[in-house]
């Protein structure tokens, strides 16, 4: 029987696993295998909402066992450690024994291999960086910045309260990167500052006592997504009382905050990197062609220029088709777009047939701050500013709705349902905020 395997378990991976298997898994035409590290799936854009303690993640998780056994594909928890191109193999390090130098390490062989890897955070070499910023790569990480702005909050309330004549100092939060992960997540904070305070976890004024600073290289906020939508993102973080810096360069970040070029070093007491990304370093075993990013060079076909046999998606893949003059950006509608793709061509090219190239349709850009507050330029064509603006709850709704249809895509109407009622009760029940 042909072997698909698909290493890595994100919105792009787990959609071609699932669609695959009930396409030629359930038939018993092929084997769909789906490799990732962690046992569960949890949609990417909703990791700014974990480190600021909006959403309880387990509710929001999918079992990748589960998922397998539901829609017939076989599910491997390990991480790739190295891949034989020649004998067509693949080699994972089982969950828990480190870099497999026990022997639990298992080969895959596959016929069609699918990298959907995803991207890791992008340094750009910035001394410090990568030893004392946090970043938003899995759910382990976005809550570690959650942990770290509640224990600063906690912190500064009890110097304050043992020192009541002293002026208490302000917890500052430093955010690396204005694009749409780096200003979602310095909204989402100003909410949690606001609802931590009205439930007594700290006493610090929500806007005057927590500084949060967004800081940027590019000329402009949310860059890529078009001058109009970058005024209207930068105007509603400024009601939000969030200090924004533009065509600012962190030079090096330590233990107490960073330093920005031509300036004093800044305090921080947490600072988060959310200002690129770059393919994983494991990638470079393949030995493929890469771009400056590291991510593989793929034919409009999605397959490496190299290899038939190996496709790449998402943000690990360099995709350029051939209507369109540039690379496509690292955006969950490319990688969305590319799982569609290849969920329908894997399986004509199984059958013999020769699928036509990947087109890419640009269906906008949206930005959901906090609460009702979200921005969104809908069909524009890329590059302008033209194209449908929309703003406010409707804007809120759709950044919502494009959720949903990713839950109704992997799990069907009746389970997709089910898990919407569940996470509405959870949001309608709890505090709205996670305040542990």
């Amino acid at each position: 029987m042909r072997k698909i395997v698909i290493v890595g378990g994100g919105a792009a991976g787990l959609q071609v696993a699932t669609r695959l298997g009930r396409r030629l898994g359930k038939r018993g035409l092929a084997e769909i295998i789906l490799v990732d590290r962690s046992p569960t799936h949890l949609w990417k854009p909703l990791l700014h909402e974990v480190a600021a303690g909006r959403i309880e993640p387990v509710v929001h998780h999918t079992s990748f066992a589960l998922q397998a056994e539901r829609h017939h594909f076989r599910f491997v928890q390990g991480e790739l450690l190295a891949a034989d191109r020649i004998n067509r193999t693949i080699s994972v390090a089982i969950a828990g024994t480190g870099d497999g130098v026990d022997g639990r390490v298992l080969s895959i062989a596959y016929d069609k291999l699918v990298l959907a890897v995803g991207g890791v955070t992008q340094y750009f070499g910035v001394p410090g960086a990568r030893e004392h910023a946090l970043t938003l790569d899995s759910v382990a990480k976005a809550e570690e910045v959650r942990d770290r702005v509640f224990t600063a909050l906690r912190r500064r309330t009890a110097l304050a309260d043992a020192s009541p004549q002293t002026p208490a100092a302000k917890v500052r939060v430093a955010i690396v990167g204005a694009g749409a992960t780096g200003v979602q997540l310095a909204a989402q904070l100003r909410r949690t500052s606001s609802v931590l305070n009205r439930y007594g976890i700290h006493r610090l004024d929500p806007v005057t006592g927590v500084d949060i600073c967004v800081i940027e290289a590019s000329p402009a906020v949310v860059p890529g997504m078009g001058t109009r939508i970058a005024a209207r993102v930068s105007e509603q973080l400024a009601r939000l009382h969030i200090d924004v810096q533009c065509s600012a360069r962190v030079t090096s970040v330590g233990a107490s905050g960073l330093t920005i070029a031509g300036q004093a070093p800044m305090q921080a007491d947490v600072v988060v990197w959310a200002a690129g990304i770059a393919a994983p370093a494991m990638l470079e075993t393949f030995r493929f062609p890469v771009n400056a990013k590291g991510q593989i060079r793929v034919l409009p076909t999605l397959q490496s220029i190299e290899d038939e046999h190996i496709y790449a998606i998402g943000d690990c893949a360099s995709c350029r088709p051939q209507d369109l003059d540039a690379e496509l950006p690292t955006r969950a509608q490319v990688a969305y777009q590319q799982a569609l793709y290849l969920a329908e061509a894997l399986p004509r090219r199984l059958a013999g047939k020769q699928p036509a190239g990947f087109r890419y349709r640009d269906y906008g850009s949206l930005v959901a701050l906090a609460g009702s507050s979200a921005i969104a330029n809908l069909a524009a064509t890329p590059g302008k500013d033209n194209g449908w603006h929309i703003e406010g709850k409707l804007a809120a709704l759709l950044h919502h709705a494009v959720y949903r249809r990713h839950v109704l895509d992997i799990h069907g109407w009746g389970r997709a349902l089910g898990m919407t009622l569940a996470q509405g009760l959870e949001r309608l029940l709890a505090a709205g905020t996670r305040l542990h």
